[in-house]
């Protein structure tokens, strides 16, 4: 899974109609939603977000993971409608972070400086 994931970053190049858009997810009895409330565009962000991506790595699932993830974002191509990267996050006491991409079911860890650049981005 970690392999899929970096290899889908690592092979696509930043081009200017990439945009990350942020937003925050919400679970209900219906199911569960994302608000979205930002799309950055910038190429910089769109590289160190990459260059994040690139250096997860991947766990099992947390037992202890009762919380709900406070925020989701996708790196996405809007002009070819492909979504590269679709990630919630789920912020830990410690400062690190939990991403979790429920397409491959897959779990992956970010350090306490990996979640501060992760934060940096998304909270532009």
């Amino acid at each position: 899974m970690v392999l899929f994931l970096i290899l889908s970053v690592m092979l696509s190049g930043c081009s200017a109609s990439e945009v990350i858009r942020v937003g925050t997810p919400s679970f209900n009895d219906k199911g569960k939603a994302i608000s979205f409330d930002r799309e950055i565009k910038d190429s910089e962000s769109i590289e160190a977000l990459r260059s994040i991506i690139k250096k997860v790595r991947e766990i099992e699932e947390p037992n202890d993971l009762d919380n709900e993830p406070e925020t989701f974002f996708s790196l996405e191509r809007p002009k070819e409608g492909i979504a590269e990267l679709w990630l919630y996050v789920y912020y830990q006491n410690d400062g690190s972070s939990i991403l979790y991409n429920e397409g491959v079911n897959g779990y992956f860890s970010l350090s306490n400086e990996q979640t501060n650049e992760l934060r940096s981005i998304l909270e532009q």
